[in-house]
């Protein structure tokens, strides 16, 4: 009996602790965040992710009363950067905001580091991202005329992205491929040295994102002639989209979002993205994400989940019939 009675006080012991525990976690959820959170941007600082990273960390800061500060990983295509917050706690203390690479990846590449629908818990859309058709080449005044110029003289013209496998190279490969266009793709490490080169004349296409291209088109130094989107932009009235030009499918807006590892806490997850959808209804924080090129994402936090699993089959599709692959 005397050892009986032991093991029952330890049990009640044990569980007691056990109960303890669980209401302290509890407790820490509910305070969330007690400390500072880490912002990962698996892009170098400068573009327009590392800026949309700051600018929805010090909303976040703000609204949290404790630091989020970004930690940029480039390298990999963003993998290095997703990658690292795959592996992180699942606490709510370290957060990623990626691109839509991260759907595209698993088209492009046989074996990735990380599942994209089983690492991560996906908290909110942030912006949107729209891509243009972009030239320095005076003979070719339209979308049109770079169609017909372009299948007079198969493999004349070269077009530049930042990089493999990147969304300007998957756009300019599905385009070229829709109509029948044999052009040499240049890439570059980075959007950067692209620019450098397409003001310089060395290359003298693109199809760029917008928030790269903007102030360029704006000055005449680059000349837009379509918009992949869904209807004409305010930002650029007098571009037409690829849709209005009889261009179908080339529609695909790109998105920059927000994830935390899996197995996130619920109350973690609904606390954080409550906190995002309240600084992306800040109308500065809506001008300051428009001003760098990029629209504030619209609809509700918990539709991001379907949309990757959407776009994974979409973008699967345009990547196997563009033949793009990067292994």
């Amino acid at each position: 009996m005397k050892k009986l009675s032991l093991s029952l006080i330890a049990g009640i012991v044990a569980l007691c602790l056990n109960f303890l525990s669980a209401e302290q976690a509890l407790a820490a959820e509910s305070l969330y965040p007690t400390k500072p959170v880490k912002l990962v941007m698996p892009f170098p600082p400068g573009g327009a992710g590392d800026i949309l990273a700051r600018i929805m960390a010090e909303g976040l800061s703000k609204e949290w009363q404790q630091p989020v500060i970004v930690e940029n990983k480039p390298g990999a295509s963003g993998m290095i950067g997703n990658e690292m917050v795959s592996k992180a706690t699942p606490d709510g203390y370290t957060l990623l905001l990626t691109i839509t690479q991260t759907v595209q990846a698993p088209a492009l590449m046989k074996q990735l580091p990380y599942d994209i629908q089983k690492d991560f818990t996906p908290l909110r859309r942030v912006a949107d991202a729209l891509f243009l058709f972009v030239t320095t080449d005076p003979v070719i005044t339209s979308l049109n005329k770079y169609v017909e110029l372009a299948k007079q003289s198969p493999g004349k013209y070269s077009y530049g992205t930042y990089g493999a496998g990147t969304s300007a190279h998957i756009y300019a490969e599905m385009f070229n491929n829709m109509n029948g266009i044999k052009a040499e793709h240049i890439p570059y490490k980075g959007a950067a040295p692209l620019i450098q080169d397409m003001l310089g004349g060395h290359v003298t296409l693109s199809f760029i994102d917008m928030s790269t291209a903007l102030p360029h088109v704006r000055s005449g130094k680059l000349q837009a002639y379509a918009t992949v989107s869904d209807k004409r932009l305010d930002v650029l009235p007098q571009v037409p989209t690829f849709t209005e030009l009889g261009y179908k499918g080339m529609d695909l807006v790109g998105w920059y979002g927000m994830f935390a590892p899996a197995h996130l806490p619920k109350n973690i997850a609904t606390k954080i993205r409550t906190s995002i959808d309240k600084v992306l209804n800040s109308t500065d924080v809506q001008k300051k994400i428009r001003e760098i090129g990029l629209f504030p994402a619209t609809g509700k936090p918990e539709d991001f989940g379907e949309r990757i699993a959407a776009d994974l089959k979409k973008w699967k599709r345009i990547i196997d019939d563009a033949g793009v692959k990067l292994d």
